[in-house]
Protein backbone atom coordinates (compact mmCIF):
# COMPACT_ATOMS: atom_id res chain seq x y z
CA UNK A 1 0.00 0.00 0.00
CA UNK A 2 1.28 3.49 -0.87
CA UNK A 3 0.53 6.17 1.70
CA UNK A 4 0.61 9.87 0.83
CA UNK A 5 1.11 12.19 3.78
CA UNK A 6 0.26 15.87 3.93
CA UNK A 7 2.86 18.37 5.26
CA UNK A 8 3.33 18.21 8.99
CA UNK A 9 2.76 21.91 9.47
CA UNK A 10 1.64 25.05 7.66
CA UNK A 11 -1.54 25.77 5.75
CA UNK A 12 -2.70 23.17 3.28
CA UNK A 13 -2.73 24.24 -0.35
CA UNK A 14 -4.84 21.45 -1.80
CA UNK A 15 -3.67 21.80 -5.38
CA UNK A 16 0.04 22.12 -4.59
CA UNK A 17 -0.07 19.23 -2.10
CA UNK A 18 -2.02 17.12 -4.59
CA UNK A 19 0.53 17.72 -7.35
CA UNK A 20 3.38 16.76 -5.03
CA UNK A 21 1.59 13.57 -4.10
CA UNK A 22 0.82 12.73 -7.70
CA UNK A 23 4.48 12.99 -8.64
CA UNK A 24 5.43 10.27 -6.16
CA UNK A 25 2.73 7.64 -6.57
CA UNK A 26 1.22 5.55 -9.30
CA UNK A 27 -2.07 6.91 -10.59
CA UNK A 28 -4.94 5.30 -12.43
CA UNK A 29 -5.13 6.96 -15.86
CA UNK A 30 -8.64 8.23 -16.51
CA UNK A 31 -8.57 7.30 -20.18
CA UNK A 32 -7.70 3.62 -19.75
CA UNK A 33 -8.37 2.61 -16.17
CA UNK A 34 -4.84 1.13 -16.02
CA UNK A 35 -2.25 2.02 -13.35
CA UNK A 36 0.64 3.98 -14.82
CA UNK A 37 3.83 4.27 -12.79
CA UNK A 38 6.39 7.05 -13.06
CA UNK A 39 4.38 9.35 -15.37
CA UNK A 40 4.52 13.12 -14.77
CA UNK A 41 1.50 14.43 -12.94
CA UNK A 42 0.79 16.98 -15.68
CA UNK A 43 0.52 14.24 -18.30
CA UNK A 44 -1.84 12.22 -16.15
CA UNK A 45 -3.99 15.17 -15.15
CA UNK A 46 -4.28 16.31 -18.78
CA UNK A 47 -6.72 13.42 -19.14
CA UNK A 48 -9.40 14.55 -16.70
CA UNK A 49 -12.91 15.96 -16.82
CA UNK A 50 -13.83 19.24 -15.17
CA UNK A 51 -15.90 18.06 -12.20
CA UNK A 52 -13.27 15.44 -11.39
CA UNK A 53 -10.47 18.02 -11.51
CA UNK A 54 -12.49 20.50 -9.48
CA UNK A 55 -13.10 17.89 -6.77
CA UNK A 56 -9.44 16.83 -6.82
CA UNK A 57 -8.51 20.37 -5.77
CA UNK A 58 -10.48 20.06 -2.58
CA UNK A 59 -13.70 21.59 -3.88
CA UNK A 60 -16.87 19.90 -2.66
CA UNK A 61 -19.47 21.77 -4.71
CA UNK A 62 -21.19 20.47 -7.80
CA UNK A 63 -20.37 22.63 -10.81
CA UNK A 64 -23.37 24.47 -12.22
CA UNK A 65 -21.64 26.25 -15.15
CA UNK A 66 -24.23 28.99 -15.51
CA UNK A 67 -21.88 31.62 -17.01
CA UNK A 68 -20.89 32.10 -20.64
CA UNK A 69 -17.79 34.28 -20.24
CA UNK A 70 -15.48 32.05 -22.27
CA UNK A 71 -16.48 29.42 -24.79
CA UNK A 72 -15.21 27.41 -27.74
CA UNK A 73 -16.88 29.06 -30.72
CA UNK A 74 -15.81 26.83 -33.62
CA UNK A 75 -13.12 24.57 -35.05
CA UNK A 76 -11.26 25.35 -38.29
CA UNK A 77 -8.30 24.05 -40.33
CA UNK A 78 -9.31 20.47 -39.68
CA UNK A 79 -7.11 17.60 -40.82
CA UNK A 80 -7.83 13.93 -40.05
CA UNK A 81 -4.74 11.79 -39.49
CA UNK A 82 -6.33 8.43 -38.61
CA UNK A 83 -9.75 6.84 -38.25
CA UNK A 84 -11.06 8.81 -41.21
CA UNK A 85 -9.96 10.95 -44.12
CA UNK A 86 -10.21 14.34 -45.80
CA UNK A 87 -10.49 15.15 -49.47
CA UNK A 88 -11.21 18.20 -51.60
CA UNK A 89 -14.48 17.99 -53.55
CA UNK A 90 -15.25 20.84 -55.96
CA UNK A 91 -12.80 23.05 -54.14
CA UNK A 92 -14.26 22.27 -50.70
CA UNK A 93 -12.40 20.19 -48.14
CA UNK A 94 -14.57 17.46 -46.65
CA UNK A 95 -13.51 15.24 -43.77
CA UNK A 96 -15.21 12.16 -42.37
CA UNK A 97 -14.67 9.39 -39.85
CA UNK A 98 -15.97 5.90 -39.32
CA UNK A 99 -18.77 5.73 -36.78
CA UNK A 100 -18.07 3.41 -33.89
CA UNK A 101 -14.30 3.90 -33.98
CA UNK A 102 -11.89 6.64 -32.93
CA UNK A 103 -10.69 9.53 -35.06
CA UNK A 104 -7.47 11.48 -34.58
CA UNK A 105 -7.49 14.97 -36.02
CA UNK A 106 -5.83 18.36 -35.76
CA UNK A 107 -7.80 21.62 -35.63
CA UNK A 108 -7.66 25.24 -34.57
CA UNK A 109 -10.28 26.05 -31.93
CA UNK A 110 -11.54 29.60 -31.64
CA UNK A 111 -11.80 30.48 -27.94
CA UNK A 112 -14.11 33.48 -27.53
CA UNK A 113 -14.40 35.95 -24.65
CA UNK A 114 -17.83 37.49 -23.98
CA UNK A 115 -16.94 39.36 -20.77
CA UNK A 116 -14.06 41.29 -19.18
CA UNK A 117 -10.62 39.75 -18.89
CA UNK A 118 -10.59 36.20 -17.57
CA UNK A 119 -7.68 34.20 -16.18
CA UNK A 120 -6.26 30.67 -16.15
CA UNK A 121 -8.44 29.44 -19.00
CA UNK A 122 -9.04 25.68 -19.12
CA UNK A 123 -10.65 23.87 -22.06
CA UNK A 124 -11.99 20.38 -21.41
CA UNK A 125 -12.90 18.25 -24.42
CA UNK A 126 -15.08 15.18 -23.91
CA UNK A 127 -13.51 12.52 -26.17
CA UNK A 128 -15.81 9.58 -25.36
CA UNK A 129 -18.94 10.72 -27.22
CA UNK A 130 -20.40 12.17 -24.01
CA UNK A 131 -22.53 9.22 -22.84
CA UNK A 132 -23.58 11.24 -19.78
CA UNK A 133 -24.74 14.23 -21.83
CA UNK A 134 -22.99 16.79 -19.61
CA UNK A 135 -20.38 18.13 -22.01
CA UNK A 136 -17.05 17.44 -20.33
CA UNK A 137 -18.02 17.41 -16.67
CA UNK A 138 -17.58 13.66 -16.42
CA UNK A 139 -16.50 10.70 -18.49
CA UNK A 140 -13.27 10.69 -20.47
CA UNK A 141 -11.86 14.11 -21.29
CA UNK A 142 -8.79 15.90 -22.56
CA UNK A 143 -7.84 19.04 -20.61
CA UNK A 144 -5.73 21.73 -22.21
CA UNK A 145 -5.06 25.39 -21.53
CA UNK A 146 -4.39 28.56 -23.46
CA UNK A 147 -0.69 27.90 -22.98
CA UNK A 148 2.33 29.02 -24.93
CA UNK A 149 2.74 25.70 -26.73
CA UNK A 150 -0.61 25.52 -28.53
CA UNK A 151 -2.20 28.99 -28.46
CA UNK A 152 -1.36 31.46 -31.23
CA UNK A 153 -1.47 34.47 -28.91
CA UNK A 154 -0.62 33.30 -25.39
CA UNK A 155 -0.83 36.14 -22.87
CA UNK A 156 -0.30 36.49 -19.15
CA UNK A 157 -2.32 39.35 -17.69
CA UNK A 158 -0.72 39.22 -14.23
CA UNK A 159 3.08 39.78 -14.49
CA UNK A 160 3.34 39.87 -10.72
CA UNK A 161 2.91 36.10 -10.76
CA UNK A 162 5.05 35.22 -13.75
CA UNK A 163 6.75 37.15 -16.55
CA UNK A 164 4.29 38.31 -19.18
CA UNK A 165 6.65 37.54 -22.04
CA UNK A 166 5.93 34.48 -24.15
CA UNK A 167 9.64 33.75 -24.03
CA UNK A 168 9.37 33.19 -20.24
CA UNK A 169 6.38 30.86 -19.95
CA UNK A 170 6.49 30.00 -16.27
CA UNK A 171 2.68 30.08 -16.11
CA UNK A 172 1.23 27.33 -18.32
CA UNK A 173 -2.33 28.73 -18.07
CA UNK A 174 -3.02 31.57 -20.46
CA UNK A 175 -5.46 34.43 -19.97
CA UNK A 176 -7.77 36.27 -22.36
CA UNK A 177 -8.90 39.88 -22.74
CA UNK A 178 -10.67 42.00 -25.35
CA UNK A 179 -7.38 42.91 -27.02
CA UNK A 180 -6.60 39.25 -27.60
CA UNK A 181 -10.06 37.97 -28.49
CA UNK A 182 -10.65 35.44 -29.87
CA UNK A 183 -7.65 33.22 -29.34
CA UNK A 184 -6.83 30.17 -31.42
CA UNK A 185 -5.99 26.88 -29.74
CA UNK A 186 -4.13 24.43 -31.98
CA UNK A 187 -4.62 20.83 -30.85
CA UNK A 188 -4.46 17.22 -31.96
CA UNK A 189 -7.18 15.12 -30.32
CA UNK A 190 -8.34 11.53 -30.49
CA UNK A 191 -12.08 11.22 -29.94
CA UNK A 192 -14.89 8.73 -30.39
CA UNK A 193 -16.38 9.06 -33.88
CA UNK A 194 -19.98 9.68 -32.85
CA UNK A 195 -22.47 12.04 -34.51
CA UNK A 196 -23.87 15.23 -33.05
CA UNK A 197 -27.25 16.80 -33.91
CA UNK A 198 -26.20 17.57 -37.50
CA UNK A 199 -24.41 14.29 -38.22
CA UNK A 200 -20.98 15.79 -37.64
CA UNK A 201 -18.39 14.77 -35.07
CA UNK A 202 -19.66 15.34 -31.55
CA UNK A 203 -16.98 17.05 -29.46
CA UNK A 204 -18.68 18.21 -26.24
CA UNK A 205 -16.59 20.59 -24.20
CA UNK A 206 -16.48 22.73 -21.09
CA UNK A 207 -14.44 25.86 -20.44
CA UNK A 208 -13.32 27.14 -17.04
CA UNK A 209 -11.81 30.43 -15.88
CA UNK A 210 -11.07 32.61 -12.89
CA UNK A 211 -11.67 36.27 -12.28
CA UNK A 212 -9.08 38.84 -11.16
CA UNK A 213 -7.88 38.13 -7.64
CA UNK A 214 -8.58 34.41 -7.86
CA UNK A 215 -5.90 33.71 -10.45
CA UNK A 216 -2.61 32.03 -9.62
CA UNK A 217 0.46 30.61 -11.27
CA UNK A 218 -0.30 27.34 -13.05
CA UNK A 219 2.44 24.74 -12.88
CA UNK A 220 0.48 22.23 -14.97
CA UNK A 221 -2.73 21.87 -16.95
CA UNK A 222 -4.66 20.58 -13.95
CA UNK A 223 -4.36 24.04 -12.33
CA UNK A 224 -6.93 25.26 -14.87
CA UNK A 225 -10.16 24.70 -12.96
CA UNK A 226 -13.18 26.93 -12.25
CA UNK A 227 -12.78 29.75 -9.74
CA UNK A 228 -16.30 29.00 -8.47
CA UNK A 229 -19.08 26.47 -9.31
CA UNK A 230 -20.59 28.89 -11.85
CA UNK A 231 -17.35 30.02 -13.51
CA UNK A 232 -17.57 27.60 -16.36
CA UNK A 233 -19.50 26.89 -19.53
CA UNK A 234 -20.44 23.51 -21.06
CA UNK A 235 -21.60 22.81 -24.61
CA UNK A 236 -22.73 19.18 -25.03
CA UNK A 237 -23.88 19.83 -28.61
CA UNK A 238 -20.61 21.22 -29.98
CA UNK A 239 -19.67 19.73 -33.37
CA UNK A 240 -16.59 19.63 -35.58
CA UNK A 241 -16.91 19.60 -39.39
CA UNK A 242 -16.09 15.92 -39.71
CA UNK A 243 -18.91 13.85 -41.13
CA UNK A 244 -19.69 10.83 -38.99
CA UNK A 245 -21.10 8.17 -41.21
CA UNK A 246 -21.71 4.66 -42.15
CA UNK A 247 -22.63 4.68 -45.80
CA UNK A 248 -26.30 4.06 -46.52
CA UNK A 249 -27.78 3.12 -49.87
CA UNK A 250 -31.09 3.62 -51.63
CA UNK A 251 -32.30 1.11 -54.19
CA UNK A 252 -34.86 1.99 -56.85
CA UNK A 253 -36.21 -0.76 -59.10
CA UNK A 254 -38.42 0.02 -62.09
CA UNK A 255 -40.14 -2.25 -64.58
CA UNK A 256 -39.42 -0.65 -67.96
CA UNK A 257 -41.82 -3.23 -69.39
CA UNK A 258 -45.05 -2.57 -67.50
CA UNK A 259 -47.12 -5.33 -69.09
CA UNK A 260 -46.39 -8.72 -70.59
CA UNK A 261 -48.73 -10.77 -72.83
CA UNK A 262 -50.64 -13.47 -71.01
CA UNK A 263 -48.86 -15.88 -73.31
CA UNK A 264 -45.54 -14.89 -71.64
CA UNK A 265 -42.56 -12.90 -72.91
CA UNK A 266 -39.57 -10.74 -71.96
CA UNK A 267 -39.58 -8.14 -69.17
CA UNK A 268 -36.79 -5.60 -68.60
CA UNK A 269 -36.09 -4.02 -65.21
CA UNK A 270 -33.87 -1.04 -64.40
CA UNK A 271 -32.04 -0.83 -61.06
CA UNK A 272 -30.54 2.30 -59.49
CA UNK A 273 -28.36 2.15 -56.35
CA UNK A 274 -27.52 5.52 -54.75
CA UNK A 275 -24.77 5.94 -52.17
CA UNK A 276 -26.26 8.45 -49.71
CA UNK A 277 -23.00 9.00 -47.81
CA UNK A 278 -21.34 12.40 -47.78
CA UNK A 279 -17.84 10.95 -47.89
CA UNK A 280 -17.64 7.17 -47.82
CA UNK A 281 -17.61 5.16 -51.03
CA UNK A 282 -19.45 1.84 -51.22
CA UNK A 283 -18.66 -1.36 -53.11
CA UNK A 284 -21.55 -3.67 -53.94
CA UNK A 285 -21.12 -7.19 -52.63
CA UNK A 286 -24.39 -8.65 -53.94
CA UNK A 287 -27.20 -7.56 -56.26
CA UNK A 288 -29.99 -10.12 -56.16
CA UNK A 289 -33.67 -10.55 -56.98
CA UNK A 290 -36.00 -12.67 -54.86
CA UNK A 291 -37.42 -14.38 -57.98
CA UNK A 292 -34.46 -14.37 -60.36
CA UNK A 293 -31.40 -14.64 -58.10
CA UNK A 294 -28.11 -12.96 -58.96
CA UNK A 295 -28.94 -10.25 -61.51
CA UNK A 296 -25.29 -9.72 -62.45
CA UNK A 297 -25.16 -13.01 -64.39
CA UNK A 298 -27.27 -14.66 -67.10
CA UNK A 299 -28.32 -18.19 -67.95
CA UNK A 300 -30.30 -18.92 -64.80
CA UNK A 301 -33.79 -18.30 -63.42
CA UNK A 302 -34.96 -16.80 -66.71
CA UNK A 303 -32.36 -14.00 -66.88
CA UNK A 304 -31.48 -13.56 -70.55
CA UNK A 305 -29.45 -10.31 -70.46
CA UNK A 306 -27.90 -7.95 -67.88
CA UNK A 307 -25.69 -4.87 -67.61
CA UNK A 308 -25.44 -5.12 -63.81
CA UNK A 309 -22.07 -5.55 -62.07
CA UNK A 310 -20.74 -5.31 -58.52
CA UNK A 311 -19.70 -1.68 -58.92
CA UNK A 312 -18.04 0.76 -56.53
CA UNK A 313 -20.18 3.85 -55.94
CA UNK A 314 -18.62 7.08 -54.70
CA UNK A 315 -20.42 9.29 -52.19
CA UNK A 316 -23.63 10.92 -53.44
CA UNK A 317 -23.46 9.09 -56.78
CA UNK A 318 -25.92 6.60 -58.33
CA UNK A 319 -25.09 3.38 -60.15
CA UNK A 320 -27.67 2.26 -62.73
CA UNK A 321 -28.07 -0.98 -64.68
CA UNK A 322 -30.78 -3.20 -66.17
CA UNK A 323 -31.58 -6.86 -66.65
CA UNK A 324 -34.08 -8.80 -68.77
CA UNK A 325 -35.98 -11.94 -67.83
CA UNK A 326 -38.23 -14.30 -69.74
CA UNK A 327 -41.47 -14.86 -67.86
CA UNK A 328 -43.90 -17.75 -68.38
CA UNK A 329 -47.57 -17.50 -69.39
CA UNK A 330 -50.13 -16.18 -66.93
CA UNK A 331 -53.72 -15.02 -66.67
CA UNK A 332 -54.98 -11.59 -67.66
CA UNK A 333 -54.70 -9.19 -64.69
CA UNK A 334 -52.26 -11.39 -62.79
CA UNK A 335 -49.18 -9.51 -61.49
CA UNK A 336 -45.51 -10.37 -61.04
CA UNK A 337 -44.05 -8.61 -58.00
CA UNK A 338 -40.34 -9.12 -57.32
CA UNK A 339 -37.75 -7.35 -55.20
CA UNK A 340 -34.12 -6.44 -55.87
CA UNK A 341 -31.78 -6.21 -52.87
CA UNK A 342 -28.37 -4.52 -52.99
CA UNK A 343 -25.78 -5.03 -50.23
CA UNK A 344 -22.31 -3.57 -49.94
CA UNK A 345 -19.30 -2.59 -47.86
CA UNK A 346 -18.25 1.04 -47.41
CA UNK A 347 -14.75 2.47 -47.42
CA UNK A 348 -14.77 2.40 -43.60
CA UNK A 349 -15.29 -1.39 -43.79
CA UNK A 350 -18.88 -1.33 -42.54
CA UNK A 351 -20.49 -4.45 -44.00
CA UNK A 352 -24.03 -5.65 -44.78
CA UNK A 353 -25.23 -2.20 -45.84
CA UNK A 354 -28.42 -3.12 -47.70
CA UNK A 355 -31.59 -1.73 -49.22
CA UNK A 356 -34.29 -3.12 -51.52
CA UNK A 357 -37.13 -2.10 -53.78
CA UNK A 358 -39.78 -3.94 -55.77
CA UNK A 359 -41.53 -3.54 -59.12
CA UNK A 360 -44.78 -4.86 -60.57
CA UNK A 361 -45.55 -6.19 -64.05
CA UNK A 362 -49.12 -7.06 -65.12
CA UNK A 363 -50.25 -9.72 -67.59
CA UNK A 364 -52.26 -8.20 -70.45
CA UNK A 365 -55.03 -9.82 -72.44
CA UNK A 366 -54.15 -11.25 -75.85
CA UNK A 367 -57.16 -11.12 -78.20
CA UNK A 368 -57.54 -13.63 -81.03
CA UNK A 369 -60.21 -12.68 -83.56
CA UNK A 370 -62.79 -15.37 -84.50
CA UNK A 371 -63.10 -16.48 -88.09
CA UNK A 372 -66.25 -15.36 -89.92
CA UNK A 373 -67.60 -16.77 -93.13
CA UNK A 374 -70.14 -14.77 -95.11
CA UNK A 375 -72.15 -15.66 -98.14
CA UNK A 376 -73.88 -13.20 -100.41
CA UNK A 377 -77.44 -13.71 -101.39
CA UNK A 378 -78.01 -10.16 -102.54
CA UNK A 379 -75.70 -7.32 -103.39
CA UNK A 380 -76.30 -3.61 -102.93
CA UNK A 381 -74.06 -0.58 -102.72
CA UNK A 382 -74.67 0.32 -99.07
CA UNK A 383 -71.78 -0.42 -96.65
CA UNK A 384 -71.13 0.71 -93.06
CA UNK A 385 -67.76 2.15 -92.10
CA UNK A 386 -66.32 3.19 -88.72
CA UNK A 387 -64.29 6.35 -88.50
CA UNK A 388 -62.05 7.44 -85.65
CA UNK A 389 -61.43 11.13 -85.07
CA UNK A 390 -58.50 12.40 -82.99
CA UNK A 391 -58.06 16.10 -82.23
CA UNK A 392 -54.59 16.85 -80.78
CA UNK A 393 -53.72 20.08 -78.99
CA UNK A 394 -50.22 20.90 -80.32
CA UNK A 395 -49.71 23.75 -77.87
CA UNK A 396 -47.70 23.03 -74.77
CA UNK A 397 -49.18 25.92 -72.81
CA UNK A 398 -52.69 26.81 -74.14
CA UNK A 399 -55.89 24.94 -73.39
CA UNK A 400 -58.06 24.18 -76.43
CA UNK A 401 -61.88 24.06 -76.53
CA UNK A 402 -63.41 21.91 -79.27
CA UNK A 403 -66.78 23.41 -80.27
CA UNK A 404 -67.93 21.44 -83.35
CA UNK A 405 -67.21 18.38 -85.52
CA UNK A 406 -68.68 18.27 -89.04
CA UNK A 407 -68.13 15.93 -92.00
CA UNK A 408 -68.58 16.97 -95.62
CA UNK A 409 -70.44 13.69 -96.42
CA UNK A 410 -72.04 12.77 -93.10
CA UNK A 411 -72.78 16.22 -91.71
CA UNK A 412 -72.72 16.70 -87.92
CA UNK A 413 -71.03 13.62 -86.47
CA UNK A 414 -71.87 14.36 -82.85
CA UNK A 415 -75.42 13.01 -83.36
CA UNK A 416 -77.04 10.25 -85.40
CA UNK A 417 -79.30 10.94 -88.37
CA UNK A 418 -80.95 8.86 -91.09
CA UNK A 419 -81.57 9.12 -94.81
CA UNK A 420 -83.43 12.12 -96.08
CA UNK A 421 -81.44 14.61 -94.03
CA UNK A 422 -79.34 15.71 -97.00
CA UNK A 423 -76.32 13.74 -95.79
CA UNK A 424 -75.36 10.09 -95.62
CA UNK A 425 -76.46 8.27 -92.52
CA UNK A 426 -74.65 8.43 -89.12
CA UNK A 427 -75.84 5.32 -87.34
CA UNK A 428 -73.72 5.42 -84.19
CA UNK A 429 -71.37 7.98 -82.53
CA UNK A 430 -69.57 8.66 -79.25
CA UNK A 431 -68.34 12.08 -80.40
CA UNK A 432 -69.58 15.09 -78.44
CA UNK A 433 -68.84 18.78 -77.98
CA UNK A 434 -67.80 20.99 -76.35
CA UNK A 435 -64.60 19.28 -75.17
CA UNK A 436 -61.65 20.81 -73.29
CA UNK A 437 -58.26 19.53 -74.42
CA UNK A 438 -55.30 20.19 -72.13
CA UNK A 439 -51.93 21.38 -73.48
CA UNK A 440 -50.25 18.60 -75.49
CA UNK A 441 -53.35 16.43 -74.93
CA UNK A 442 -55.87 14.99 -77.33
CA UNK A 443 -59.53 14.05 -77.69
CA UNK A 444 -60.53 10.85 -79.49
CA UNK A 445 -63.94 9.58 -80.59
CA UNK A 446 -65.49 7.48 -83.35
CA UNK A 447 -68.66 7.25 -85.43
CA UNK A 448 -70.26 4.76 -87.84
CA UNK A 449 -71.74 5.81 -91.13
CA UNK A 450 -73.57 4.04 -94.00
CA UNK A 451 -72.06 4.85 -97.35
CA UNK A 452 -74.69 4.95 -100.09
CA UNK A 453 -72.31 4.81 -103.01
CA UNK A 454 -71.44 2.33 -105.70
CA UNK A 455 -68.13 3.99 -106.54
CA UNK A 456 -65.00 2.03 -105.82
CA UNK A 457 -63.84 4.52 -103.20
CA UNK A 458 -65.48 6.95 -100.82
CA UNK A 459 -63.58 9.94 -99.37
CA UNK A 460 -64.81 12.31 -96.72
CA UNK A 461 -63.32 15.07 -94.53
CA UNK A 462 -64.05 16.03 -90.93
CA UNK A 463 -63.58 19.64 -89.89
CA UNK A 464 -63.38 20.77 -86.27
CA UNK A 465 -64.13 24.19 -84.89
CA UNK A 466 -61.96 25.14 -81.92
CA UNK A 467 -60.72 28.09 -79.85
CA UNK A 468 -57.82 28.32 -77.41
CA UNK A 469 -57.73 30.14 -74.08
CA UNK A 470 -56.17 33.16 -75.77
CA UNK A 471 -59.25 33.55 -78.04
CA UNK A 472 -57.64 32.28 -81.27
CA UNK A 473 -59.88 30.19 -83.57
CA UNK A 474 -58.86 27.09 -85.49
CA UNK A 475 -60.48 24.76 -88.07
CA UNK A 476 -58.39 21.57 -88.19
CA UNK A 477 -59.36 18.98 -90.82
CA UNK A 478 -58.76 15.32 -91.42
CA UNK A 479 -59.72 13.05 -94.33
CA UNK A 480 -60.26 9.34 -94.75
CA UNK A 481 -60.96 7.08 -97.73
CA UNK A 482 -62.91 3.82 -97.77
CA UNK A 483 -61.95 1.58 -100.69
CA UNK A 484 -64.47 -0.93 -102.00
CA UNK A 485 -62.71 -4.01 -103.26
CA UNK A 486 -64.87 -5.75 -105.89
CA UNK A 487 -63.64 -9.25 -106.87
Amino acid sequence: MIVCRRPASGPLNHSKWLRAALRTVALAAVTTGLFLVGQPASALMANVCMQTNYTAHGKTQTLTCTANDVRVARATNIDVTSGGSCEVVNGVKKCSCSQGGNVTFTADYEVLLTAQARYDIGIYFGVDGDPNGDGALSGTCKLTTLDNTNSTNFINLDPTLTPASKAQPNDVCGDIDSAHNPQLLHLTLTAACEPGPDGKLKLPNCTSWRESGANETCDEASDAFPGAPSKCNCEPGFEVDIFVETATIEVTKTATTLTVPETGGNVTYSVAVKNLAQQASLTLDTLTDNLYGDVTTTGHDGITATTCTLATIVAQETYSCSFTVSVPAGDKGQTIVDTVTACGTDSFQHTDLCDDDDATVTYADVEEAPELTKTVSALNCAIEATYQVVVTNKSSQDTLTLNSLNDNKFGVITSTHVAGSGFEQVTETDCSVPKTINPSGNYSCSFKGIINSCSLSHSNTVTGGATDDDGASYSPTGSATVTIDVK
